[in-house]
């Protein structure tokens, strides 16, 4: 093994591992996966160990003698293609219909964008001069009417390598008269004269991806890219050919709100972009930026709903969605002939219990998760309880200052004393957080997430406390969170303060604070009624547990 400044180097590819450098065939230096690993870290290009996939993003294994044929073919004319440098979910769906999207310009980019796995470096002006023919050859063995052709970013040419693409469009159209060609492309830097090679070249469809919304922009993506050049590369192309359609793609789960999605929705059409599509990131290795959320199938149907009413021709959407995904159906008005609803968790059974005695509930809730199965719909249990103290499994005594007549009953949650009575909203989150994605700290903050909105709904400032569970207003507490997780499943939950007597907090250390103030919802402006909560609750709960509405 040699060294570049001080930097192992590997004499080939296949003895990289995810993050270490290589030297390519060309003779120049690259990554692995693009982003260099931290020191002492040896990363893979897997899942991160511990981060749990919801059963909507399984794709096919990548076998079948579709996928075996294009494979062959890829090999035989040495073509790079985006399906397998960027770990693509949907290569054996793809393959094996003998569609493949082809990477132009060699397998590494220029660029380390911090979502991509694509390899990295300087490739020194290296080209293929028999790329052009071979890629056109290809497409006419495949039998292809539409093709997707992409590339790595190509800072290292004066033109990013706009003439030799433009070349490659000539020389499948040249062979293959009657084929589509999708271009997505690089940015070009910005600058708009290669833009137009690429336009002019025969195209049908005109691509670059804005990938994240405005706030995100960086660390996602590299430094040398940017939220308005893309636009402006985009509204570019439109202006030079009207008839050439215009098409980005967002990737959701990395932090963006809704109200940035739509924003970024807002700045597409402005420039004149007709199609986009949304689908989930995936962290590549270890090396690249976290998850920050799974989002749903039934979240997907929504934003194409807001993508519909914003004017796009199309929105093709859902979680292995992917920029060139059924590229070929875009036009279809039909979401690429995908069917969100089938891929959707079990339609959770609400269940308004009124007001039920604790410890028999309590004991429902314990028999219902050892029963429970892979395929048990998901409940959620909204009641009242008669009044009751009730303490963590690992409680204090000391916390309970004076009980009195009320009755104290020790239980097997989390967390250290609490009152329920009479006016107090109780819900039971009865969730596989398993099939959910949901660790328990994703499922309590999704709890309060679901409170703080509803907060929200009302005109009142509610938040969270990392160091403390539960939601709070100007510091008093309006909701208190303590769970229990058995075999996957989750019971136990949250306790709202609605409209109640507060005045028994007063004999017990609210969830072990000495003098922690409670407030309630009837006396911030919200609803005095339990069952009105309830309803308004609901669907924030869903949204939040990621279960369909």
């Amino acid at each position: 093994m040699s060294e570049l400044k001080g930097i192992p180097v590997v004499a080939e590819a296949a003895r990289a591992r995810s993050g270490e450098k290589y030297l390519t065939p060309q003779g120049f230096t690259a990554v692995r996966d693009g982003i260099r690993a931290p020191r002492g870290l040896n990363s893979t290009p897997a899942a991160p160990a511990g981060q749990r996939l919801p059963g909507w993003l399984r794709a096919r294994a990548p076998t079948g003698a579709g996928f075996q044929r294009v494979r062959a073919l890829v090999r035989e004319h040495r073509l790079a293609t985006v399906c397998e440098e960027a770990h693509c979910p949907n290569i054996g769906e793809c393959w094996n219909a003998g569609t493949a999207t082809i990477m132009l310009m060699g397998a590494v980019c220029t660029r380390a964008c911090r979502f991509c796995s694509v390899d990295t470096g300087n490739p020194h002006g290296w080209l293929d001069a028999e790329e052009p023919e071979n890629a056109a050859r290809t497409v006419e063995l495949m039998k292809l009417r539409y093709v997707v052709l992409t590339s790595v970013d190509r800072d290292d040419l004066p033109d990013g390598g706009a003439a030799h693409y433009a070349a490659c469009v000539r020389a499948i159209k040249q062979r293959n008269p009657g084929t589509a060609v999708e271009a997505l492309t690089p940015d070009f830097g910005g600058v708009l004269a290669d833009v137009a090679t690429v336009v002019d070249s025969g195209i049908e469809v005109f691509a670059q991806n804005i990938e994240t919304v405005r706030r995100l922009t960086h660390p996602v993506r590299d430094a040398r890219a940017g939220y308005e050049q893309t636009l402006a590369v985009l509204a570019h192309a439109k202006r030079r050919r009207p008839a050439v359609l215009t098409k980005s793609s967002l990737m959701l789960g990395l932090g963006e709100t809704d109200t940035e999605i739509d924003a970024t929705l807002a700045d597409l059409r402005a420039a004149g972009v007709d199609l986009v599509t949304l689908g989930q990131y995936l962290r590549p290795t270890l090396n690249h930026l976290p998850v920050e959320r799974f989002v749903t199938p039934a979240e997907f149907d929504r934003y194409r709903e807001q993508a519909l009413a914003r004017g796009f021709l199309e929105c093709v959407s859902g979680p292995l969605v992917r920029s060139s995904y059924r590229a070929e159906q875009a036009l279809n008005r039909n979401n690429a002939g995908l069917d969100n609803s089938r891929t959707v968790l079990p339609a959770p059974l609400v269940r308004h219990l009124g007001r039920a005695e604790y410890e028999p509930t309590w004991r429902a809730m314990q028999r219902f998760t050892e029963q429970r199965d892979a395929n048990t719909p998901d409940e959620i249990w909204f009641l009242e309880h008669p009044p009751v103290f009730t303490l963590g499994i690992n409680a204090s005594r000391a916390h309970l200052l004076a009980p009195g007549d009320i009755p104290v009953v020790q239980i097997d949650r989390g967390g250290q004393v609490t009152y329920h009575g009479p006016g107090q909203l109780v819900v039971y989150p009865l969730i596989d957080l398993r099939r959910a994605a949901l660790g328990i700290r994703d499922f309590v903050t999704a709890l309060e997430r679901a409170v703080i909105e509803l907060a929200g709904d009302y005109g009142i400032a509610a938040a969270a406390r990392r160091e403390a569970p539960g939601v709070y207003v100007d510091g008093r507490k309006l909701a208190s969170i303590g769970v229990r997780v058995r075999r996957g499943g989750s019971y136990h939950g949250l306790a709202l303060n609605v409209a109640l007597d507060l005045a028994p907090f007063g004999r017990i250390n609210p969830c072990g604070y000495a003098g922690l103030e409670m407030t309630q919802l009837a006396e911030l402006g919200g609803p005095a009624s339990v069952e009105e909560c309830a309803r308004a609750l609901e669907p924030h709960l869903r949204r939040a547990l990621r279960l369909p509405l």
